[in-house]
């Protein structure tokens, strides 16, 4: 953007001016066409010089974050205070430019997450070797732009966890140009070695959830709507708490900022502090303070991010195939998923059976799971087998299909209940699913659950159920074995099991139908009978994380996410909504497991 602080250091100048040209009375629009011009601007696009294009933005496709601390605590009150301006570089100054999404996401996030990792000084975060280049994001984006007017956060995000950003010291932000450069291979290798493992979306209506995430230690960056009071905040100004009018800026002025920390003693209400980009002579010394309810009320920020550096817990990169526990010998890697048309013997099935035959979202489910280690796991370990589904872009918005769960707390050695009774089950486990099993039973190494419970010819179970008619969008639907993490593995990464379209796509709901697959039919079947992994096998499709969809959810999110609601009891409060409807009574009354 213009720096607001030449408008505000020749204000004065300005009316003097206006004043020895005969101009006594001056509008707004005057005064604004008045600033423009001493600044060289077109007074009719003086607010896209703030540069983020909110327009160009996807929300609807972002990943949403899984934060743990607020499904421990929706109501999380924070620390009372916390200030995270150690670990950023000197405040910048975009100048002319409209760059704010690279200033904020590069060379303050960014800056931080590498100060934060590497313990760095203030005297090293005052060379430019350990800042990153905001030149280098707009540089690398390669949209065929002719000006450094405008970016957005998902593509400034994108560069910078797929390529990387340069250090300050690579490719300073000088020269800028028109911005329709590109780097050169030594500044592309600089960059490659500061890639990010993933950026979430958060929400921002909600003050207790900004805090959280900086009590962790995590920087926020936001996009928000700048009115005249921001515009001209200086170092007299104490906190924002309104915006009455946007007569510098426009009515859309979109800008992109950091959120270092807060203080709940600042203010009636309480204060985030914000970093800027405008240089030090703006606001204090580069920093705003914002009401903490004014924040999150809809009339400023209006999005936010955070980002998950190389080293961060929960991992985020490509599925690895690590070994965790090399001394144990146990491995369950799930062999066989599928996601079919409901179909019936029509000369055996009774006449609702074939009605719902002809019924898309019925479906049948074939899943198996293989011990492909030595060691014999027992039921006293108390482990289940999920099926889930969860949205593409809000892993929080998910349910249980089934449980199928391994114990000894019932019957005697070698007994199974195929059909467990439903609200036993929810208040024995803590969680609501359509149907339930179990099975208490020994899983010998080199044998599929399967075989244990139907004997050595049975190479999968067949389960059918009735898809909520409500569910639309993109979903993942995914099999995961020792979905509570009770047992020590091998290999946990191999868990996992996930349905996708041919070419890799989430499956596209519409009305509770599969829209984007072919003939009815889903299936990821690893050589069925033939199946036997060897152990810390890969699974046949154990992420979603790959050079097509590299930002989306890692095994261990979904796996945090759904071991901790548990634990909290809260898989049990989220039935499921479809549960008392018409389809579901259908649905669950029908649901059984059998033998493939």
């Amino acid at each position: 953007m213009k720096k607001t602080t030449v408008l505000k250091a020749g204000t004065l100048a300005l009316f003097v001016a206006a004043a020895s040209s005969g101009i006594t009375s001056c509008t707004a629009e005057d005064i604004i066409d008045i600033f423009a011009n001493a600044l060289g601007m077109d007074s009719t696009n003086i607010d896209q010089h703030t540069g983020y294009d909110w327009d160009d933005e996807d929300p609807e496709h972002m990943e949403d974050d899984i934060n743990i601390l607020n499904i421990v605590d929706d109501d999380y009150e924070g620390t009372g205070r916390v200030d995270l301006t150690n670990y950023l570089p000197p405040i910048g100054d975009q100048g002319q430019y409209g760059t704010c999404v690279a200033w904020a996401s590069a060379y303050n996030a960014r800056t931080y997450l590498y100060a934060r990792e590497n313990n760095l000084t203030t005297s090293q975060l005052a060379s430019k070797s350990n800042h990153f280049s905001p030149k280098y994001i707009f540089y690398a984006l390669n949209d065929g732009r002719t000006s450094c007017d405008g970016s957005y956060f998902e593509q400034v995000l994108d560069v910078i966890q797929k390529k990387g950003v340069a250090t300050m010291a690579s490719m300073p932000y000088e020269n800028m140009g028109n911005c329709s450069g590109s780097p050169s291979s030594s500044q592309n290798n600089d960059a490659a070695n500061y890639k990010i493992k993933s950026y979430r979306e958060i929400d921002m209506t909600k003050p207790s959830n900004i805090k959280a995430y900086l009590d962790q230690g995590k920087v926020i960056v936001f996009g928000a709507q700048l009115g005249d009071e921001f515009m001209l905040a200086d170092r007299d100004f104490n906190y924002l708490y309104q915006q009455t009018s946007y007569n510098y800026s426009g009515m859309h002025a979109n800008h992109a900022m950091v959120i270092a920390g807060y203080d709940d003693n600042k203010g009636p209400n309480g204060c985030f502090l914000v970093v800027n980009s405008w240089g030090t002579s703006w606001g204090n010394d580069g920093y705003i303070w914002v009401d903490q309810k004014y924040m999150c009320g809809g009339n400023f920020a209006f999005c936010g991010f955070v980002m998950n550096g190389i080293n961060e817990a929960p991992s985020i990169s490509s599925v690895t195939n690590e070994v965790v526990n090399p001394v144990s010998g146990k491995d369950l890697i799930p062999t066989e998923l599928s996601f079919e048309d409901y179909e019936v013997d029509e000369s055996e099935a009774s006449p609702e059976d074939i009605e719902s035959a002809k019924d898309p979202l019925w479906r049948t489910c074939y899943y198996d799971v293989y011990n492909a280690g030595k060691d014999f796991i027992y039921p006293s370990s108390q482990w289940a087998i999920c099926l889930l589904y969860y949205d593409a872009y809000n892993a929080n918005d998910y349910n249980v299909l089934f449980v199928d769960y391994y114990t000894d707390e019932f019957g005697e050695e070698g007994d199974v209940e195929p059909d467990w009774d439903k609200s036993e089950a929810r208040n024995h486990l803590g969680l609501q699913a359509q149907a339930y099993s179990w099975n208490n039973v020994t899983v010998r190494g080199g044998k599929s659950v399967s075989n244990e419970v139907f004997g050595e010819d049975a190479y999968g179970f067949e389960w059918s159920f009735k898809m909520p008619s409500d569910l639309n969008g993109d979903y993942y639907i995914v099999l995961v074995a020792d979905a509570f993490n009770s047992l020590q593995e091998s290999n946990k990464d191999n868990n996992y099991l996930y349905l996708t379209t041919t070419n890799g796509e989430p499956l596209h709901f519409v009305n509770g139908v599969a829209t984007n697959i072919q003939d009815g039919t889903v299936s990821i079947t690893a050589k069925a009978k033939k199946m036997r992994p060897k152990q810390n096998d890969p699974s046949p499709c154990q992420t979603m994380v790959n050079e097509q969809h590299p930002n989306t959810y890692s095994p261990a999110e979904i796996s945090d996410m759904i071991t901790m609601e548990k634990q909290i009891g809260r898989l049990k409060a989220k039935a499921l909504q479809w549960a008392k409807s018409a389809d579901g009574q259908a649905s669950l009354a029908k649901a059984k497991r059998a033998a493939k």
